[in-house]
């Protein structure tokens, strides 16, 4: 089961979730239709139908109160808040016999909107907002509910929070990773690649389920090369100058691949030049040297040999506005 809902976050868009074909089905408040559980809980905001066979005038459609309750005609203020439809079928019944109103009572509950269980799903997932569940579901359910993750921006891991109530406010801030109690850090390679079922946890109303975006380490190559511009490190493994230079197109016919440069600044911003003979590492005499965040690599020719060092001083804010490519994970 947890195998097939992991591959529908593969699937491009939202997905719809359902229940058994015996369930009813209703809506929530933006007009959208789901599923009911006969588990649902109703809660503030909720709006349902109660019906009395052959007793019309107790027909009503009432929204679930800001404490929980709703008010019926003849029995005054009745707390729902907490029950199912058929719990709050059998309270009202009860109610109705033992106040002398109906013999045999027979009442229906349907609920018409799904308001009081909202959970929210944020940070780098396709669908970011606000769903309402109306079922019992899982971390993995939900998040195909929104879509699933963004395969780019995703980070490794995601963070999850039971807020204890239903009716919390939206967070404020969607992208900040979450704070205060209750907090879990939950590893999604173990919950979606390993399927480890005990990641998998229930999700009520309140919840906030955060996807943070991986940090994004760059490296530029300019100079004489096909595709100049701004890449993305690997996440895992290591790249190294020759495979970066191929990244960038390789060299043009008119680039002095012997007299490349690499720049790095260290970790109190100081600029580095090293010299860098390409040629001599393809021919594996000297070392391939491993690409660091933030480094620039030049390779100089008849068009840059001039300029060249115009170009560095002012990297990287000179090719921030080129296209940014991304490196392939677990590149050696």
């Amino acid at each position: 089961m947890l195998a097939c809902l992991i591959a529908m976050l593969l699937i491009p868009g939202p997905v719809r979730l359902t229940q058994r074909l015996d369930e009813s089905s209703s809506v929530t408040s933006d007009g959208s239709q789901h599923i009911a559980s006969p588990d649902y809980r109703l809660g503030p905001g909720d709006v349902i139908d109660v019906a009395v066979f052959n007793t019309s005038n107790l027909a009503q459609t009432l929204r679930v109160s800001s404490s929980g309750s709703i008010t019926m005609p003849f029995l005054g203020k009745v707390a729902v808040s907490g029950l199912t439809g058929d719990e709050l079928e059998i309270e009202l019944a009860s109610r109705l016999k033992d106040s002398g109103l109906v013999r045999d009572p027979q009442v229906s509950v349907f609920i018409r909107e799904f308001n009081s269980q909202p959970v929210f799903v944020l940070g780098a997932v396709r669908l970011p907002g606000q769903y309402v569940i109306t079922q019992p579901l899982q971390l993995v359910q939900v998040l195909a509910m929104a879509g699933g993750l963004d395969p780019i921006r995703a980070a490794d891991y995601m963070q999850f929070q039971r807020r204890g109530k239903a009716g919390a406010a939206a967070p404020v801030n969607l992208t900040d990773e979450l704070q205060g109690e209750n907090v879990r850090r939950i590893d999604l390679k173990k919950l979606l690649e390993l399927g480890e079922e005990e990641l998998d946890l229930p999700v009520q109303g309140g919840d906030v389920i955060f996807v943070p975006e991986r940090p994004v380490s760059m490296f530029y190559v300019v100079g004489e090369v096909n595709h100049p511009g701004a890449f993305q490190l690997p996440d895992e493994g290591d790249l190294l100058l020759s495979q970066a230079l191929a990244q960038a197109g390789g060299p043009m016919k008119t680039a002095k691949i012997g007299k490349g440069m690499l720049v790095r600044y260290d970790e109190h911003g100081r600029r580095q030049e090293v010299a860098v003979n390409f040629s001599d590492i393809l021919r594996g005499k000297k070392p391939d040297l491993t690409v660091q965040r933030d480094d620039v690599i030049f390779i100089p020719g008849s068009n840059f040999k001039t300029i060249g060092y115009g170009l560095l001083g002012t990297i990287p804010g000179t090719v921030s506005g080129t296209v940014i490519y991304g490196a392939s994970r677990g590149a050696r």
